[in-house]
């Protein structure tokens, strides 16, 4: 499974503060009431504290995949 995003390409896993920011806004529940960060916390902080499914885990690997196959085909 390789979700499209559209309107936007998907970050490099290289740059890690984009791609914090990306995969936390499509895999961890927010709301105007819960967070997507606490007060005191960076994007990287919360991205290494979240616990990721194996779903969305898979769905990340894949979206690395797609940069893999841009960089082969370039």
């Amino acid at each position: 499974l390789v979700p499209r995003v559209v309107g936007m390409s998907i970050p490099r896993s290289s740059d890690m503060k984009a791609w914090s920011i990306f995969v936390l806004a499509h895999f961890k529940p927010f709301s105007t009431s819960h967070r997507l960060l606490s007060e005191h916390e960076s994007v990287e902080e919360a991205f290494q504290a979240y616990d990721f499914s194996p779903q969305s885990r898979k769905v990340m690997l894949n979206w690395e995949s797609v940069h893999e196959c841009e960089d082969e085909r370039d």
